[in-house]
């Protein structure tokens, strides 16, 4: 089972918790949740707000509490997703393998919509998604490995590589371990154009240990 988890903090810039949602995903969240997720024209630059004080808690669970167990999406190479509550639509991280099985060399990572608001079906995202939320930047590193780095999450590059049960796997750095992103929720309310963030459930796991470590990011 994963240890204990360490106490509540308050994330700060010089000393973020386990995975620390940047300001630019909590606004491209809460945008791309406008309209069930449909497009959003034109990008823009990002809008000068602040968000309140983030606070985090952590807890750890046997099983995977997922929020919408019928939405949860099965495609090949996924590695982890996001739901959140406005609706029922869920991001997908998926890894690519080329022609001989390794990952793709041109695209390794490809994230996308299953829109199961209406039918479950495919949709890539917007520009304005991928460069304000969802996107993700990859660097071969040698020896079948790839530096991932989310746009979500800046300040935690992860390792995408084959495991040793041949699945691709993403690793990142959480209380100093490399552990693997499973699952992401976001608690909004849409009590207005851009909905409210409430709190973000950060779900991880460690290769060869039972068990789940969640961080709650509290907004205000």
């Amino acid at each position: 089972m994963i240890g204990s988890p360490p106490s509540p903090s308050t994330a700060s810039p010089r000393d973020p918790p386990a995975l620390v949602p940047s300001r630019r995903f909590v606004l491209g969240l809460a945008l791309a949740t406008v309209g069930g997720l449909g497009s959003v024209g034109r990008a823009r630059a990002e809008p000068p707000i602040v968000l309140p004080t983030m606070r985090s808690e952590f807890q750890v669970f046997p099983e995977l509490p997922v929020a919408r167990p019928q939405h949860v999406p099965q495609d090949e190479g996924m590695l982890f997703y996001v739901q959140h509550s406005i609706n029922a639509n869920v991001i997908v991280y998926a890894a690519r393998r080329g022609a001989t099985g390794g990952l793709d060399a041109r695209n390794p990572v490809e994230v996308f919509w299953r829109r199961y608001a209406s039918r479950g079906q495919k949709r890539d995202l917007s520009f304005f998604e991928r460069m304000f939320a969802f996107g993700v930047a990859t660097l071969p590193s040698g020896e079948g490995r790839w530096s991932v780095g989310l746009v979500s999450f800046q300040e935690r590059e992860g390792t995408l590589d084959i495991g040793p049960d041949g699945k691709p796997r993403l690793l990142v750095p959480v209380d100093k371990r490399p552990m693997r992103p499973v699952y992401v929720y976001a608690e909004a309310v849409a009590d207005g154009f851009i909905p409210t963030i409430r709190h973000i459930d950060l779900f991880v796991t460690a290769d060869g240990e039972p068990g789940y470590l969640r961080e709650r990011v509290h907004f205000g």
